[in-house]
Order: C-alpha cells, then structure tokens, then sequence
C-alpha cells in the first residue's frame, strides 16, 4: 500500500506551479524587451555568448528537483503495516471451572476469585506463548480462542462468572474435549492443558478424555481448589447457603483422588491451590520444562520509507544545474553561482526540506526505539518514546497508535482510548480501511475494558462495517452484546428495587402522616373534652354557689321574720 506521511506539504507543488506561471511571464515580457531595440536576429549576432535553450533547460531541471523535494517531504511510504514474527513457546489451553461451587469460600475470597488471581500470575509470566481460555460447568465453551493477546485474555478473564454457563454442573470431560479442538491444526509446538476445578465431575468420564488427549500429545495439568472437608456455598445477596431438593445445606467439597486420576490419564501434574503461590509455582515448573517451538504471529510495524529516493534524484539533478550555464562562455570564474535567483530559491527550500526530512526521520526513530521497548514488555519506556515522536509530529497514525497500545497493556484504558481515537481520526476510513478497523477494534477493547459495553458494541461495529472479514472483532462484539444485556438486566432490577424502596418510604411517610394526624385529632379531642369538663364544673360551682346564695338570703329572711314575731 502506498501512502504520504506528510500529504498536507503536498499543497507546496501549487508554489512550483505559480513559479512556472511566474517565470513564463518573465521570460515573455524579455523577449518583448530585446524585440523593442531592433531586429531579434540582429541582436542575437551582437550577443554570441548568450543562449535561449540553456536558460530553459537550467529552470526546467529546477522545477523537478524542487518538485521531487516537495514529494520526499511528504514522505512517501510503501511496505505491509503488519509483519509475521517468530517465537519460541507453547500453546496453552485453560479450562476454567465456573459452576456454582466454586462461589464456596474455603479459600479467600472464593474458589472462582482466588483461580483467577492464579491464571492471572500465570499470564503475567507468559512472553511468546500462546494462550486460550475455556470455561465451564453443565456444559463447556470457548471464551477466548487461541492469542498471544495476554492483555484480551486477562479482561475476559476477569469478567467470567457462573452466570455465564445456565446448565450448572461440572462436566470436566466437555471442557477437556473443547480444550483439545481449541489447539486447532496440528503443530511442533508444545501443548498443554491447564485445568482448574474442584472435581466435582457429575457429567462424564473426564478420565478417558484426558488419555486421549495425552495420545494427542497435549499434556493435561490439573489445579484442585478448594478443602477435602468441604464448605457451603453462599446465596448472593442474602446470608443463606445453597439447599438441595430436601432442603439440606449443599457442603462442596475437593474431590482430589478424581483429580489425580485426570492428571495421571493426562500424564501431567496435580496440585492443590490454597491461599499461598504454591500452585502458581508448581503449575509455571511444569510449563517451563516443555519444549518450545517457533510461533508465528501478526505484529504491527512501520511502513517502510521511500522518500530517500525522490530525494536522491533532486540532489542529481542540482548538481546537473550547478554545471550547466547560462551562456555559451566557458570560463567558470565567470560564473556567479549564487546570482540567479531561481538557484537562490532552490537552495533555500532545499534547506528547509532536509531539515523536514531530518525531524521525519527523529519522529520514525523515537518510534522504532519505542517499538523495540514494546517487544521487550518495557510498556512505561515504549510510552515515553512514542511521546517523544509526537513531539516531532503530532499527526503521526503510527505514534499514537502505539501509544495507545503501550497505554492499554498499562491498563490506562481511558488514556489509550483517546489516543486509538486520535488515531482513527487521522486516518481516511474509506481508503485505509484496514487500519481504521483495527483502531476502532482497540477501542472497543478499551469501552470493554471499563465495562462501558454499550460504547464497546458500537466500535466493534464500525470496525466490522470496515473490515466484515475480522473474526475476533465478531467474536468480540457478541461477548460485548452480552455482558451489555446482562448489564442492562442489572440496571433495570436495581431501577426496580430503586422504585420499590421508593414506593415504600413513601407509604411510610404516608402512614407516619395519618399517624400525626390521627394523634392530632385525639390530642383535639382530649382538649376538648378537658375544655368540656371545666366548663361544666365552673357551671356546676356557679350553681351550686346559686344556690347557696339563694339559702342563705332565705335564712336571712326567715331570721328578720323570727326577729320581729320574737320582738312583737
């Protein structure tokens, strides 16, 4: 594929344009000149010296090499963005076990968390090998195909849960059977497989599928997880345990004699996982011993550079100019090298270009360099050349795809998501179709990454709408579709909670109302049956006090009347 690097200092050939119109002009008004002081033919025989063609021929040798140096600033560019490299290592299969048992909590924090603390070790200590994760419980799946994607396999694993696989169970045999036709094509490479289960097997005989993995050359290794004497398995979001039909609290328990019969079949190793690095040393022994083989890959690398040749051709051709006079006359200490003013001009944009060029070739270097820290895992070195090629040139696609890359293995996605974004901005996704799909594709590994899969559905479905062909994109955007459903699902239920609660409060607030009011109104009523009975005893006391003021003024008046029959 063919492209500029720096197309925009294309728009300089409009100068080379407007200097030929120019120099046209000039040639035209002195031909106008000579023609006013007599007879051309005359005057050409007064001035043997002087040449027509050879002041043409020095302009049109110019023009090229200025356009040719205008062409190398641009930066032409020509070569494949991917290269296949070779590697020494091993293809590795992990079947994981994600049945409901494995929520037991008889290692911290679970069994399910503390395997994915393990692989996630693992892979941390994993550089050319090839790795592939399967999980399982009734049934078994492919989570993630075949890579040396150690970044994707490490946010797919961190996402896994039971609710992933609706058949429960543990079908150790299924997931032995699908880990064996991940490994695909037969190759010299080493092959392993790297289970991990507590070996509750209720399903099949994972025994007889372990030899015949063996006979296929795999090597099955076997992580049990989990206690002998067992643990319940908690209900989440509740403080209950699982119950079985009968109502009996379900104890899960490490079936390691199972275990070691599918190892030994396997002709592997079994270890216990516990709360320590035991297992993550054993397990990373066993795969250090295994011979290693040459793995191809698909890297991204820079696209070669062609301008040295455009700029090799310009120099040719000023140096044919520097030797090529004007006049006929031979004598070079007559010649004024810097007197012509198209030379003048050349010499200066020459200048100018190289030192273009020169940062061109900083820019490309401090890319390189950063490149060569990415295959190293230097991730924090690689980010500080690509920033320093971005200094240089800020409209590098290659600068800040990198940088994004080298920003994502950081787990700085939201820094690496601007950066892709950058990118896919710089690029024409009608004609470059290839790079933009793999720019949106990063992105979308970004948004999956901080669980933003609404955002992670639609990228992943621009890169297909510009690469239809990209299968992990595919595969990618169903996981994506997925985990969003069941995100979307979780966000509807806790609406819901959010709605009840606030339906209840507000019948509470309802009841607590009535209860204010209903003891308001007793309250009213106690005041006024308090107001009731003191005016009835104030009544009662006015009566009665009548009523005493009433016999006293009889007895009064009987007195006078006793008084005067007494006295009369």
């Amino acid at each position: 594929m063919f492209r500029f690097a720096n197309i925009e200092v294309l728009w300089l050939l409009a100068s080379v344009l407007a200097y030929a119109i120019a120099y046209w002009l000039y040639t035209r008004r002195k031909r106008r000149q000579l023609e006013q002081f007599g007879d051309p033919e005359l005057i050409e025989s007064l001035m043997p010296n002087a040449s027509r063609v050879r002041p043409t021929v020095k302009f049109s040798i110019v023009m090229v090499a200025l356009t040719l140096l205008i062409i190398a600033a641009a930066r032409p560019q020509f070569g494949q963005s991917e290269r296949t490299e070779k590697r020494q290592g091993i293809e590795a299969i992990v079947a994981l076990d994600i049945s409901n048992s494995m929520l037991a909590e008889d290692v911290a924090p679970n069994r399910l968390e503390r395997a994915k603390q393990m692989l996630s070790k693992l892979m941390d200590n994993m550089v050319n090998d090839k790795v592939g994760l399967v999980v399982f419980a009734g049934d078994a799946f492919v989570q993630l195909p075949i890579t040396c994607d150690y970044v994707s396999a490490k946010m797919f694993l961190n996402s896994i849960k039971p609710e992933l696989i609706k058949t429960q169970g543990t079908a150790i045999g299924a997931a032995l059977s699908t880990s064996i036709r991940c490994f695909g094509e037969q190759s010299d490479a080493s092959r392993a497989i790297i289970l991990i289960t507590d070996g509750e097997n209720h399903e099949d005989d994972a025994v007889a599928v372990a030899k015949r993995a063996k006979e296929a050359g795999i090597q099955v290794l076997v992580v049990g997880i989990g206690k002998p004497e067992g643990s319940p398995i908690p209900v989440a979001g509740s403080n209950n345990f699982m119950k079985d039909r009968s109502g009996n609290v379900v104890v899960s328990r490490l079936n390691e004699d199972m275990c070691r019969e599918i190892a030994q079949a396997g002709g592997g190793i079994y270890v216990r996982c516990d709360n320590t690095n035991t297992a993550t040393k054993a397990i990373q022994k066993e795969l250090d011993k295994l011979g290693t083989q040459e793995l191809e890959t698909q890297v991204f690398t820079d696209y070669n550079e062609q301008y040295q040749s455009f700029a090799l051709i310009a120099l040719l051709l000023l140096v044919i100019d520097f030797f090529i006079f004007n006049r006929k006359n031979k004598m070079i200490t007559r010649l004024d090298i810097f007197g012509d003013s198209a030379r003048r001009n050349t010499i200066t944009v020459l200048l100018i270009l190289c030192s273009l060029n020169m940062f061109a070739q900083r820019e490309s270097g401090d890319v390189r360099r950063g490149n060569k820290e990415y295959r190293k895992q230097n991730f924090t070195e690689a980010e500080v050349d690509y920033r320093r090629g971005l200094e240089v040139n800020k409209d590098s696609y290659e600068a800040h795809y990198n940088l994004g890359d080298a920003l994502f293995k950081q787990d700085k996605y939201a820094d690496a998501q601007t950066e892709f974004e950058t990118a896919a901005k710089l690029l024409d996704k009608k004609n470059d179709k290839e790079r933009y799909s793999k720019a949106m594709h990063n992105i979308g590994n970004c948004n999956f990454a901080q669980q933003q899969y609404d955002k992670a559905v639609a990228a992943y479905q621009e890169s297909l709408r510009a690469n239809p062909k990209d299968n992990d994109t595919r595969y990618n955007l169903v996981k994506a579709m997925e985990l969003l459903q069941q995100q979307q699902q979780q966000q509807n239920q806790q609406q819901n909670q959010d709605q009840q609660q606030q339906q209840q409060q507000q019948e509470q607030q309802e009841q607590n109302q009535d209860q204010e009011q209903q003891e308001q109104e007793q309250q009213q009523e106690q005041n006024e049956d308090k107001m009731d009975k003191e005016t009835a005893e104030q009544i009662l006391q006015a009566l009665e006090q009548d009523e005493q003021d009433t016999q006293d003024k009889m007895q009064r008046q009987q007195g006078k009347k006793r008084r005067v029959e007494k006295e009369w």
